[in-house]
């Protein structure tokens, strides 16, 4: 139990720098198993998907995302199959 709570003070120092951020990954670690869009994405938080472009670009090079297209090219992003990331994000959102 107190591993995965370091992992997740870590995941927030380290991919929760802001608040869109924050929001991103609680929605991901609430719903572990989707793939969405970033149109998808502001949507379910509330945001413009020019807002948060930048932002799932940067978790996706960051590995706490997974980048990937759909059959007309668009970018999907999910959370990361990695388990320790993965369980650290679960986490986060039940906090959250």
């Amino acid at each position: 139990m107190k591993e995965v709570e370091v992992d997740v003070l870590v995941l927030i120092e380290r991919y929760a720098t802001d608040l869109l951020k924050w929001d991103i990954l609680t929605l991901f670690g609430r719903q572990p198993e989707l793939s969405l869009s970033a149109s998808e994405v502001a949507q379910r938080i509330g945001r413009s998907s020019q807002s948060i472009r930048s932002e799932l670009g940067d978790l996706a090079l960051q590995g706490i995302l997974e980048q990937s297209r759909n059959d007309s090219n668009q970018a999907l992003y999910q959370l990361t199959p990695q388990p320790r990331l993965r369980q650290a994000a679960i986490k986060f959102a039940e906090q959250g």
